[in-house]
């Protein structure tokens, strides 16, 4: 039920990750409401521990907002930027505009759940109106299997939820007549305020790789479907070539729906049928990306603990000297080497070679998958919790659909079977020669047998 009032209250978007305004059902529905229409994005950091933005992201996180920022302009809707705890934020605006509601997307992580729940029961009290939007493909509360249960295994998930999913287009925005509210408004309100970006420049090397913002997605995809989809099924896993879509910080950010993807996936199958298979293969890999998002929905504990019960918290041991050669790119391995060498200067890692980097730490080294998960975390412009968490969890053995614990990738056969000429160790690898000084500490044998003896203990 909602305050009376006598003149037009404005309605309030809060933005989060759905950062763009096409295919956005909360905007859409903002809009068909006809009423004065401000926006807002908080940074709310204490939230978010201890899974706080890593440098990487909120570099893209910058940026992103800028160009949503300049999207929302041109729609005549202002975007307001805001440090703070959600609740008392959300309840300043409302006192100094006379918000009459409060629409959102929400989102899955356990940290953001609680901070929404903060929020509804605010507005609650307030007697003030809000409504939720999904984000995604599904509604997880009720997308169970046969057993009432969640699913725990990737191919009947995808085979049922890829049946159900439906995809309605969405109408372009059209722009709204608002007052003046963000002149009346401090320079609190300005992005820069939100201080994302470090004050050293190092990530001025990103701009070289990546081009955040709604628009730069849909050229990436666009992009993708001109020169890559039709060889993604084999072309995805060769680290030197461009054979992936680049779509994930796109994703993760909100730049971009799944459902836009699905949809114009569709579209080119029925098109051109010959690429079916390659279309196929790539929108399996958007469900598994769902399916990643379901699995922390049900399972918010797998951000930080096994999904496996039977795994000890002292089954890795952690191991700092190694540790550090691994996340400097100083393992004397050249496939995992180069890899940690790209995730540094671009904040990004082929998935192949994420896989193999994964392997070395978690089952030849022994150490935490919980420590490589962070490490990533901090590092990569497209670190998503569902996605980083399950697939740490699946190298390690102890998640949801797990590679068997005898599967323990060999860098030197992936690199011969992957990257047979070299190209992309000559691209990222620094020092070329093997340091024997670090490849000493590292004996692929010896720590295989290690590693297996370990998981058959369980």
């Amino acid at each position: 039920m909602s305050r009376q009032s006598d003149h037009m209250n404005p309605v309030l978007l809060w933005f989060q990750r759905d950062l763009r305004t096409l295919d956005h059902p909360g905007l859409a529905y903002a809009l068909s409401l006809q009423r004065p229409l401000i926006a807002c994005y908080i940074h709310d950091v204490q939230a978010e521990v201890p899974w706080q933005p890593g440098a990487a992201s909120r570099w893209w996180l910058h940026h992103s907002l800028q160009k949503l920022q300049q999207q929302l302009h041109h729609l005549n809707i202002p975007l307001l930027f805001f440090q703070g705890d959600s609740v008392q934020v959300i309840q300043k605006i409302i006192r100094q505009h006379q918000v009459e509601s409060l629409i959102w997307t929400r989102r899955i992580e356990p940290y953001s759940r609680q901070r929404e729940k903060a929020v509804s029961a605010f507005l609650t009290r307030q007697n003030i109106n809000f409504s939720i939007f999904s984000d995604d493909l599904l509604c997880y509360e009720s997308s169970l299997n046969q057993s009432n249960q969640p699913y725990r295994v990737f191919t009947p998930f995808y085979r049922k939820m890829a049946q159900k999913a439906q995809f309605s287009p969405t109408s372009l925005p059209r722009p709204v007549s608002v007052s003046n509210i963000a002149s009346r408004e401090s320079d609190i309100n300005r992005l820069e305020s939100l201080q994302l970006l470090d004050t050293f420049p190092w990530h001025e090397k990103l701009q070289t790789h990546w081009q955040p913002g709604e628009t730069a997605a849909q050229q990436c995809l666009q992009q993708f479907i001109q020169s890559s989809l039709d060889t993604y099924h084999d072309a995805r896993d060769i680290p030197s070539q461009h054979g992936t879509s680049g779509l994930s910080a796109h994703l993760h950010f909100g730049e971009i729906s799944p459902s836009q993807i699905l949809r114009r996936m569709r579209g080119i199958m029925d098109e051109f049928p010959a690429i079916n298979q390659a279309a196929e293969a790539f929108i399996r890999q958007v469900w598994w990306r769902e399916f990643a998002r379901y699995i922390l929905w049900h399972f918010p504990h797998t951000c930080d603990q096994p999904f496996n019960p039977k795994f000890p918290l002292h089954f890795w041991q952690q191991n700092e000297p190694l540790f550090l050669r691994w996340k400097n790119g100083k393992t004397g391995i050249p496939l995992v080497d180069a890899g940690m060498n790209q995730l540094w200067e671009c904040g990004w890692m082929h998935n192949r070679v994420r896989m193999v980097s994964a392997s070395l730490l978690t089952k030849n080294l022994g150490i935490p998958w919980l420590d490589g998960a962070r490490w990533f975390w901090d590092t990569l412009v497209d670190a998503d919790l569902a996605n980083n968490s399950m697939g740490w969890q699946w190298v390690a053995g102890c998640g949801v659909d797990a590679a068997p614990y005898f599967r323990i990738f060999n860098p030197h056969t992936q690199q011969k079977k992957f990257d047979s000429h070299g190209l992309y160790l000559d691209k990222w690898l620094t020092v070329p020669e093997l340091n024997l000084e670090t490849t000493k500490h590292i004996d692929l044998p010896l720590t295989r047998q290690q590693a297996l003896d370990r998981y058959r203990q369980l």
